[in-house]
């Protein structure tokens, strides 16, 4: 048997111990396996890196565009300032002004 069909058979083995229900040991006497092989192919598989099939895909991250925010800032002739986003309806700072003046 090839090296990497060996490793394949083994790995169904692994995935069919897993799948029974039956604890490492149960599952080799079941199935009339070496419990030293099923631990030796268990430890060389494991310290293999895992080949890869597929390639890494690239995902491409968007994020939306941040807009600095502009800000009105009025400063009172008693050093108190406020400072409004550049959005604000015309009306309201209207009201506002009219609220300091009264």
């Amino acid at each position: 048997m090839l090296k990497s069909k060996k490793e394949q058979h083994w790995q169904r083995i692994f995935q069919l111990q897993t799948e029974s229900g039956l604890n490492k040991l149960q599952f080799c006497k079941h199935n009339n396996i070496s419990v030293s092989t099923f631990y030796a192919w268990a430890t060389k598989l494991s310290s293999q890196p895992p080949k890869r099939t597929n390639k890494q895909k690239v995902i491409p991250l968007i994020f939306p565009e941040t807009k600095s925010v502009q800000h009105l800032t009025l400063t009172l002739a008693n050093s108190y300032q406020f400072s409004f986003p550049a959005s604000l309806e015309p009306s309201k700072l209207q009201q506002f002004l009219s609220v300091l003046s009264a």
